[in-house]
């Protein structure tokens, strides 16, 4: 049997996928399957292994979160927000502010 390698989770941009918007009726482009831009909010991680027995997880934004978990089973993932640090910079602005007053 063939080890499937998991592709790991992209902290920067949802790894959903998402069609183009071109189908049989549209004049023009190829009906594709193309990676969502948005930057992710959560991490969703399977709950059970699947067919490879392996348990993969995903990072995804609030939108493509909204359409797994109208389209999945219940309780086929656990989702962990993601946390966002805040940059030294941001906090140097702020005590430079303060210190003017």
């Amino acid at each position: 049997m063939k080890k499937n390698k998991l592709i790991p989770v992209d902290k920067k941009r949802c790894q959903a996928l998402k069609t183009n918007g071109n189908n049989f009726m549209t004049f023009g482009g190829v009906p594709r399957m193309m990676r969502c831009d948005n930057k992710p909010t959560v991490i969703v991680k399977e709950t059970k292994p699947g067919k490879d027995g392996l348990k993969g997880s995903m990072s995804l934004c609030d939108e493509c979160l909204t359409v797994a978990k109208k389209n999945l089973p219940k309780n086929f993932f656990t989702e962990k927000k993601i946390e966002v640090k805040s940059s030294g910079r941001a906090k140097k602005l702020t005590k430079v502010q303060g210190e003017q007053k």
